[in-house]
């Protein structure tokens, strides 16, 4: 779940930090890939992102804060390829892909991502607004949808430039990636 940093966010940070829902809660700053931008109207720099288990409790919690002119959007897990363990995230990268995958496609994805030793959690998903207010575009890959949370030690920049040559990675198998937005976490907030 991604919440823009705005005056009702503090509202909801309190509540999600008793929540026993949400599982790990950050400070970030986004950076969208050009080529997204459209379909993320009210698009931030700051966000509050949220791990968490059960979309329809979380969105239930949003409905008291949420700002009339936010659109918040969320990253479903719908399969986790895999999880090492790990002491901390500093950067979460999404990638979609311009079609659906079989088994052997995705066995090879896991496969590249899992030899890559900073990312330490690798998910499959789907993309969702929730919105007060209508969209003027449709993300037409909303469910062709890749997580991936980076453990590094370095700079957020060091850590794009890590995901981009996982990108090359993957990209070598055939199978093409594109960016679709990016999470440098700042501060964990739970």
């Amino acid at each position: 779940m991604c919440y823009p940093r705005d005056n009702n966010a503090q509202f909801l940070i309190e509540h999600w930090k008793n929540s026993d829902i949400v599982k790990d809660l950050y400070f970030t700053t986004a950076t969208f890939a050009f080529e997204s931008k459209p379909y993320f109207p009210n698009n931030s720099n700051h966000y509050i992102l949220v791990k968490y288990i059960g979309l329809d409790k979380i969105v239930e919690g949003i409905s008291k804060y949420q700002s009339p002119n936010n659109s918040l959007f969320c990253f479903n897990i719908e399969s986790e390829l895999f999880e090492r363990h790990h002491e901390k995230v500093s950067y979460v990268s999404i990638y979609f892909t311009r079609y659906c995958h079989d088994n052997h496609e995705i066995r090879e994805i896991a496969g590249v991502l899992a030899r890559r030793d900073k990312v330490v959690s690798a998910n499959l998903g789907n993309l969702k607004f929730i919105n007060n207010k209508r969209l003027p575009f449709v993300f037409p890959h909303s469910d062709n949808i890749i997580i991936l949370e980076i453990e590094g030690k370095k700079t957020h920049q060091s850590d794009q430039n890590y995901c981009e040559k996982t990108k090359m990675d993957v990209a070598r198998k055939g199978i093409s990636l594109s960016n679709l937005v990016s999470f440098s976490i700042l501060e964990k907030l739970r």
